[in-house]
């Protein structure tokens, strides 16, 4: 484990941190992710806490204790507001109070986590990829699949810059200038997000959605539908991390570690917003598809338990990850692996803070 990461067992509430980076920002914020809230991670100027455990009738003692920490860039705070402000002025939201979620949810704020040692030029980039990404699945599960796979289809070669955006169109004109504004910066790096990109949203219209998933298949079919080539892609981005093909292939065990980290963690925080979606929203766009239902029934268990059962094999791959990574280095030493590799350790890390804090998963219905 790196020495950056620090292990939190106790049930103490630390206060969030400072250390030395060695990127452009002179300090990242450190934010345990065990079970004690924190003192940071302000929402629209208001501080929130990390709840202490799940709702009733969890507690603490039943969220199994991690070793893992994670970092929350220094210039988060600036660029969380400047990109919320424009999609505030410029994004059609459905309604008023969709529009007053937005800045509550996040969606900025997770990704200050999932690329923490961002370059500084690059972190705003990041954040309007990721919340235009988020916009647009939350519009996808109002439709059908073949509505979706259509909606997609559409933005795609906008995507590309293939084909120019309908100015009229608020979703297209600001995804074209995203992907413009990303190939202005790093063309090859913002070249690479493209396909895995298009992954996510193929699956996020894929029809095995609507399938009876046995847990290995639900987990393969979740590595590209939670995004995590898309958030590789950015860590390298972010970074200006080049690895080569031979490096990638080597650190694939890895991200497919996190993957599946990064999927059961959303499940289990995001399970009541989905069963919410699946009463209100399109029956197809808004199928409840969760790890937590399929072990639910799959070990003949209670919700709760399937949580718990879930949480600890997300520590599980905890371990597997420091395993994973050693033996990657083995075969691949380089600045550029090194970084890599710990940066989707801090993803692991950030997205179990986001997931526990975020209002889109802890009050669905607000």
């Amino acid at each position: 484990m790196s020495p950056m990461i620090e292990t939190l067992l106790s049930d103490d509430v630390p206060s969030v941190k400072t250390i030395p980076s060695s990127i452009t920002a002179p300090s990242i914020k450190e934010a345990p992710v065990n079970d004690a809230p924190v003192k940071e991670a302000p929402v629209n100027g208001a501080a929130v806490k990390a709840p202490a455990a799940f709702p009733a009738p969890f507690n603490k003692r039943q969220i199994p204790p991690s070793g893992l920490t994670a970092l929350y860039h220094p210039l988060a705070e600036k660029t969380i507001k400047e990109v919320n402000d424009f999609f505030l002025e410029h994004w059609p939201f459905e309604s008023e109070k969709y529009k007053s979620r937005f800045g509550v949810e996040g969606w900025c704020r997770v990704t200050c986590y999932y690329v923490c040692q961002s370059l500084d030029d690059r972190l705003a980039l990041a954040c309007r990829l990721v919340v235009v990404l988020f916009l647009i699945d939350d519009i996808l599960e109002s439709m059908s699949l073949d509505e979706g796979r259509a909606y997609n289809a559409r933005l795609m070669p906008i995507f590309r810059g293939d084909e120019l955006p309908d100015r009229n169109v608020p979703v297209e004109w600001i995804s074209y200038d995203i992907w413009q504004d990303l190939r202005a910066c790093d063309r090859e790096l913002a070249d690479e997000m493209l396909e895995p990109v298009f992954a996510f949203m193929r699956a996020q219209t894929d029809p095995i959605r609507l399938q009876k998933l046995d847990l290995g298949s639900y987990l393969e079919y979740r590595e590209a539908d939670v995004g995590k080539g898309v958030l590789s892609a950015l860590i390298r981005y972010t970074g200006a991390l080049r690895l080569s093909a031979e490096e990638l292939a080597i650190a694939k065990p890895v991200d497919r570690n996190c993957a599946r980290h990064l999927s059961v963690i959303n499940d289990i925080w995001s399970y009541e917003k989905e069963v919410h979606a699946a009463a209100h929203l399109h029956e197809e766009g808004g199928v409840l598809c969760t790890s937590v239902a399929i072990l639910a029934e799959e070990a003949h268990m209670s919700i709760d338990s399937s949580k718990r059962v879930l949480y600890q094999l997300c520590r599980e791959w905890e371990i597997s990850h420091e395993v994973l990574v050693e033996a990657a280095l083995a075969q691949k030493d380089t600045p550029d692996m090194r970084a890599y590799l710990l940066r989707i350790e801090y993803q692991m890390a950030g997205n179990e803070f986001w997931s526990r804090t975020t209002p889109r998963y802890l009050n669905p219905t607000y």
